[in-house]
């Protein structure tokens, strides 16, 4: 998938809120601002000194006023300096891309895909919950599909997530009633950088998360995870990797 949009490098200076980040332009030495659309900790990425990539945000398209002029879109790994991908906005599309173009084998073949669809089943309070795709095959079976974005590797293990998520855990949870009434239900993960080997729920983040995923695991609910290799213009689906729900050594049961 190649990237609508225009990237500039900058140097990461701090993080004031989970949603907002300030950056020196390295072309013009300007210090902006910038919208985070990563709302996990980011702890072990956005460290200070080290290279992101903005784009310049079209504020006309934007029916209210933005107090940021950028968006965030990449950081180069404080080590080695891989390009990852920080917006949690873009593996919805790259899911889209890819199962249009046969990537997936587990969802090869369907006849019609919905987007955003709301789900059959209605949690507390009597909402109705969306989720991102409801897939249709050539018999008429629908699937139900959550994809998540996955920035944190730790020792070739893509982690998630890396805050607590109470939307994650809801939606896996109605993902688990669905199964459990025999409706086809998964949860892909797309890793936004190609150094993982696996992927794990990160139970010390959040174990509330952690446990819903094992047990729709368990119900049924069908889990896979996917990696990326990005450039600075496009993004490439690379490999599936295992999903691995164990509890982390250490971790109290």
């Amino acid at each position: 998938m190649r990237f609508v949009f225009v990237t500039e490098p900058a140097t990461f200076l701090e993080r004031p809120n989970r949603h907002l980040v300030v950056a020196r332009l390295h072309q013009s030495g300007s210090v902006v601002r910038a919208h985070c659309p990563d709302p996990g900790r980011l702890r072990e990425l956005l460290l200070p000194g080290v290279t992101v990539h903005v784009s310049a945000a079209n504020l006309a398209a934007h029916r209210i006023a933005r107090k940021t002029a950028y968006d965030l879109r990449f950081v180069e790994h404080p080590e080695h300096g891989q390009l990852i991908s920080l917006d949690s906005r873009l593996p919805n599309q790259i899911f889209w891309e890819g199962l249009h173009e046969g990537f997936f084998p587990p969802f090869r073949g369907f006849q019609s895909v919905m987007r955003e669809a709301p789900m059959p089943v209605r949690h507390e309070g009597g909402v109705r919950s969306r989720i991102d795709f409801r897939l249709v095959d050539s018999n008429g079976r629908p699937c139900w599909v959550e994809v998540k974005s996955a920035t944190l590797v730790e020792g070739r293990t893509a982690r998630f997530p890396d805050a607590v998520t109470a939307r994650g855990k809801r939606h896996v949870d109605e993902l688990a009633a669905l199964a459990q009434q025999g409706e086809r239900a998964a949860v892909v993960f797309i890793v936004q950088r190609p150094d993982a080997d696996r992927l794990t729920p990160q139970w010390e983040a959040d174990p509330a998360f952690s446990q819903a995923l094992a047990d729709a695991i368990n119900a049924g609910v069908e889990c896979y995870a996917y990696t990326c290799m990005l450039t600075l213009t496009e993004v490439t689906l690379t490999r599936a990797i295992p999903v691995e729900t164990t509890i982390s050594p250490g971790f109290p049961c």
